[in-house]
């Protein structure tokens, strides 16, 4: 299948969007981290070592799956350790940003410390990690990016959220039979 792009324009579609939201949240991102001083301490990634797995919706876990197939086979690889795990399988610490899928982690690991919810009257609250290095703790920013804005944007229709080394691994084997499928029955495959 090396070398095969499927005829997706609906998918493509939806991944350009995906795409346009991480890129708008990181910039949101981005700014807040300059106003607040928030900085995750460096080589800390104790936010992917733990336990808990942070859970993601089918939308987010095709669009990395899509990433693997088409960009990163050398990935494939990970699934094999899924009945293993201790922790996400795509965690390297190795790695200076702790992800073998960095570009296109999910929302919920694009803003672990650097958003924050609104309360019942739609104040802005920000709870950093832990660990997270602030400007001044003393003094909470009033505002900055919202989780389940960029969340809600394009996954409201979907209410089943798997961990995300599942579900990245349920999302590379369904595209992997569907780009199988449209190979065997592409015009180059009948010659």
């Amino acid at each position: 299948m090396k070398g095969y792009r499927p005829k997706d324009p609906v998918g493509d579609e939806r991944w350009k969007a995906i795409a346009m939201q991480y890129s708008e949240f990181d910039r949101h991102i981005e700014l807040f981290s300059g106003e607040s001083g928030a900085r995750c301490p460096s080589g800390c990634g104790i936010c992917c070592t733990g336990a808990w797995e942070p859970e993601i919706t089918a939308p987010e876990a095709e669009f990395a799956a899509r990433y693997i197939i088409e960009a990163r086979e050398d990935l494939q690889q990970r699934f094999e350790l899924l009945q293993e795990r201790e922790c996400c399988i795509f965690y390297d610490h190795h790695n200076p940003f702790h992800c073998m899928i960095y570009s296109v982690r999910p929302v919920i690991c694009r803003g672990f410390g650097f958003s924050g919810y609104t309360d019942k009257n739609g104040s802005f609250i920000y709870r950093p990690c832990r660990h997270m290095e602030c400007s001044d703790p003393r003094k909470p920013p009033l505002s900055g990016p919202v989780l389940s804005d960029y969340q809600a944007q394009y996954t409201l229709e979907y209410r089943e959220v798997l961990p995300i080394s599942e579900a990245v691994f349920h999302a590379w084997q369904k595209l992997q039979y569907r780009f199988s499928l449209e190979a065997h029955d592409s015009p180059e495959s009948r010659e």
